[in-house]
């Protein structure tokens, strides 16, 4: 499975400790202002930035959509969705107002981060406990313990 992924996404998954199992089973595809943005993380040597150096490390596919759909957004954001339209694909972002656009203006599949989590725990890949402990992880390590996205995945998953 093809996807397209943000910079937030991209950080949340590498978080995971399931994330050479996503590497493993998906093909991620980013954009050159991802790759940028990673770049810009690797200036602090705090955990994420430490994140940004290993996803950069990885080589990580890169490619830019032909023609970038102006919707008001970020420039990656606006490239992935464009890019996710183009290859007709699913886009990854953890940031809710950005998919809401692209969802009415672009009428795309968008997904949050925790969603390739999901597929690998409907695939039998992973066990409940395994997302539950990743979807801690992430909260705590992306600072989000009281994000609104997060928390409904954890119910999501909790009620699986």
């Amino acid at each position: 499975m093809k996807l397209v992924v943000d910079t937030g996404a991209l950080l949340s998954l590498a978080c995971s400790t399931n994330f050479e199992l996503i590497i493993k089973s998906y093909n991620l595809i980013i954009t050159n202002s991802v790759l940028n943005e990673l770049k810009e993380f690797t200036r602090y040597e705090d955990f994420l930035g430490l994140k940004a150096k290993n996803l950069i490390k990885r080589k990580i596919k890169v490619k830019n959509p032909s023609k970038i759909i102006n919707l008001n957004l970020e420039k990656a954001e606006s490239e992935i969705f464009s890019l996710a339209k183009e290859e007709k694909c699913i886009a990854l972002t953890d940031d809710i107002h950005a998919a809401r656009i692209a969802e009415e203006k672009l009428k795309i599949n968008i997904k949050p981060s925790f969603y390739l989590l999901l597929l690998l725990y409907k695939n039998n890949k992973i066990k409940k406990e395994d997302i539950i402990k990743d979807i801690e992880s992430i909260l705590e390590f992306r600072g989000w313990l009281d994000g609104a996205l997060w928390e409904y995945a954890l119910n999501l998953i909790k009620n699986l």
